[in-house]
């Protein structure tokens, strides 16, 4: 699902991690209403936590709100991360959250949040 970073494009892990959280925050926007406000923590602390293995750099997602998330921070921590690493990691991550939020509501907001959110992701590359 990787819209922002190819081998042929200069994007900054910084533009990865600000479009990224975009992304997220949508997805609360859209869930909220209808789960409660909860749920897009949860289901982003659940998928950092199941792709915790083959992207360990996004511990602290585990382990603290996404809200509570600062891009500036972010960069701090994962100075050693490429672009390309973190948007691999952060795709994992949305996918993960897609498939815990098919598994809390089924097909009803899923899939067209995932399109949604496949076009604001592709508005940044």
């Amino acid at each position: 699902m990787s819209f922002l970073f190819d081998n042929s494009s200069s994007v900054s892990r910084k533009d990865v991690t600000e479009a990224y959280l975009k992304a997220i925050r949508l997805i609360d926007e859209r869930v909220a209403p209808l789960l409660g406000k909860v749920t897009t923590r949860v289901l982003v602390q659940g998928a950092a936590k199941r792709i915790q293995p083959q992207y360990p750099f996004l511990y602290f997602l585990s382990n603290m709100p996404y809200t509570e998330v600062v891009p500036a921070v972010i960069h701090e921590q994962l100075s050693s991360v490429t672009a390309q690493e973190l948007a691999a990691g952060l795709d994992a991550l949305l996918d993960e959250c897609f498939s815990g939020l098919r598994e809390l509501a089924g097909d009803i907001i899923a899939p067209p949040l995932h399109e949604e959110i496949n076009r604001q992701l592709r508005q940044h590359t």
